[in-house]
Parts: structure tokens; C-alpha cells; sequence
């Protein structure tokens, strides 16, 4: 079930005035996919004209990839498609590199931070991401189900 992406003809002074505007929508990957970009910004129109800027998924890492010690890079799947999700570390985790933790491969996790297009392919910009339990994930599907509704009718 996919959802009907309309761009929102608000002016961007009033993008605030949707919740997910201000907070982390908990989406699917096969949804972030679908978001149309904004010709203004950096914010994403998902659903009946909800502007999304940070998002929640949920998945299992399939690959994970160090490209320096600056960048981490993961594949991440839902079950519903496939993100590229990006980690910057600090200056302290470049100057100690026994401090960076990676992620395994098979590992559920929760991954929180930015959506954004690099290089004409979609990603997630880490802000924060933590391993979880499986049942937990299962719990996510549940709740973005459960969101899902709510995208289908505008914000105001």
C-alpha cells in the first residue's frame, strides 16, 4: 500500500504548524523512497502534504562500510526497501579510533537523524543510532502502521 505523495502548497512560513514537521516521523524506508524533495529546502512532502525533515526507521544493517575515520556508511532494510544511512564521528572518535563502535551485520537498530539526497540517491544523516531487540522492531512496524493513517489526511 503506497502512499498518494502531494507537494504542500502552504507557504513555508506555515510548515510549522505540522507536527512532523518538528519532530522524527517513524516511516518505512519504502516511504522515504516515495517522498517527493522541496524545490526550497531541505524537507520532504510525504502523504497528503506532511513536510518531513527528520526521520525514525527501524531495520537490520546488511552492510556496513568504513569509508575513513570520518564516515561509517550502512545499509539498512525494513523489509520494505533499502537506505544508505551515513555516521560522521567527532573529533575525538577521529583521534581515537578504539573509541568508534560499528555496528555488525544482522544487527537490529533504531536509527534517528536527517533525510537527504547525495549524489541522486536517497539517505539518512545519523543523528543517533542504538541496537534493539527484535521484538522492538516489531513494535516500530506496529506504530508506523498505526502512523500511517494519519498521512493520508492533511495536517490542517
Amino acid at each position: 500500500m503506497n502512499l498518494d505523495n502531494t507537494p504542500c502548497t502552504r507557504p513555508p512560513e506555515d510548515w510549522g504548524l505540522d507536527p512532523l514537521f518538528w519532530v522524527s516521523a517513524k516511516l518505512f524506508i519504502g516511504d522515504l523512497h516515495l517522498a517527493i524533495p522541496s524545490d526550497l529546502t531541505s524537507v520532504y512532502f510525504i502523504g497528503n502534504q506532511h513536510i518531513v525533515r527528520s526521520v525514525e526507521i527501524v531495520g537490520v544493517v546488511v552492510s556496513v562500510s568504513t569509508r575513513s575515520l570520518k564516515l561509517t556508511e550502512y545499509l539498512v532494510d525494513d523489509g520494505t526497501g533499502i537506505i544508505l544511512c551515513a555516521e560522521f564521528t567527532t573529533p575525538e572518535e577521529q583521534s581515537d579510533p578504539e573509541t568508534r563502535y560499528s555496528h555488525p551485520l544482522g544487527e537490529t537498530v533504531l536509527i534517528e537523524g536527517r533525510l537527504s539526497d547525495f549524489r541522486n540517491e536517497r539517505q539518512v544523516i545519523i543523528r543517533s543510532i542504538k541496537s534493539i531487540d527484535p521484538n522492538q522492531e516489531t513494535l516500530g512496524w506496529l506504530e508506523r502502521l498505526a502512523l500511517r493513517d494519519n498521512l493520508a489526511s492533511p495536517y490542517i
